[in-house]
């Protein structure tokens, strides 16, 4: 579930390209050993399932109902009106999405772990991946979405993220590095939720452009992407998910 989004890893790809072009200057010979080292770099990144959404490996799949090629089989019409992401999909998602399709768990697991580690292993980067981005689970993906989870879970690797499949979302058990949040857009039922089921749900404010952690039918911590804000201190500070992780709050509570 994001409320507010880009692709950031387009972002990330041409702030690439400006360094290169900085470093290569007026050699032209070096200018074109630079554009190829793009255009690989490119290459390599279609072949991935991880992108990144600002500093964090995360799980994009096409945005929009499967009727339009899309993943998003438990969206409210809200959800789709309010959607950030264009209402484009994009060849990084159709990947994701097929390699999902056409793999089974064991293999996405492998592929997942080998394209974390490689993004992870950038200084700046989170040591975590967030789980839908753009997109969601569908029905036929449930099981190998669970396995995998559960798979990343046992190495240790911190994951977070955001469904609106309400099966997928009771499979997942909440751990202090597993967190999924069943998104509901009525306030009220989603604080209700969290109580009965003991784990995170999440509210999407639609006018002000957050998602509120619901924990235990309280409001947490409530997030834009830019912007966070603890609703126990009112601080208002840098959406940081590696704090969060190291503080036990928002998605990790």
């Amino acid at each position: 579930m994001r409320v507010r989004k880009i692709n950031s890893h387009l972002i990330h790809r041409a702030t690439t390209v400006k360094l290169l072009i900085i470093q290569i200057g007026n050699n032209v010979a070096t200018a074109k050993k630079g554009l190829l080292i793009v255009e690989k770099w490119g290459q390599g990144e279609m072949e991935q399932i991880l992108h990144m959404d600002s500093d964090i490996p995360s799980v994009y799949f096409p945005i929009g109902k499967p009727s339009d090629g899309g993943t998003c089989e438990f969206a409210t019409r809200k959800c789709i009106e309010y959607c950030p992401s264009g209402q484009t999909i994009n060849e990084h998602e159709r990947y994701a999405l097929n390699y999902f399709q056409k793999h089974n768990q064991d293999e996405i697991f492998l592929k997942i772990l080998s394209d974390y580690n490689q993004l992870s292993s950038i200084s700046y980067n989170a040591k975590m991946i967030q789980w839908f981005t753009w997109g969601d689970c569908p029905t036929q993906l449930i099981r190998k979405v669970a396995i995998v989870m559960l798979l990343l879970r046992n190495k240790k690797i911190p994951q977070y993220g955001f469904t609106r499949n309400k099966m997928l979302w009771e499979i997942i058990p909440r751990s202090d590095i597993l967190n999924i949040g069943l998104s509901i857009d009525n306030l009220k039922i989603a604080k209700q939720v969290s109580i009965d089921s003991g784990k995170m749900t999440a509210h999407p404010d639609f006018n002000s452009g957050y998602a509120e952690m619901i924990f235990d039918g309280k409001i947490i911590t409530r997030c834009n992407g830019w912007w966070c804000i603890v609703q126990r201190t009112e601080e208002i500070r840098n959406s940081d998910c590696s704090l969060c992780l190291i503080e036990k709050t928002g998605c990790y509570s």
